[in-house]
């Protein structure tokens, strides 16, 4: 017949015990950082070359009928 032994309670631990049994002592060689906010992009200069729809649209027609004259 075995005879089993109690095992001794442990001290409890504290918590800076438990962190630096779990990831290592705190060292200077690490460094915090923080994220930036990337700023609002600036809208873009709305160029007056820019083409409507209407404007497309009638470019495309007139392009259309000068290669049917081809």
């Amino acid at each position: 017949m075995a005879l089993r032994r109690r095992r001794k309670e442990l001290p409890p631990l504290a918590e800076g015990d438990v962190y630096a049994r779990s990831y290592g002592d705190r060292s200077d060689e690490v460094t915090n950082i923080q994220r930036v906010p990337r700023p609002d992009p600036e809208p873009e200069p709305v160029a007056e070359s820019r083409l409507s729809d209407r404007k497309l649209r009638d470019a495309f027609r007139s392009r259309l009928e000068r290669r049917e004259d081809d």
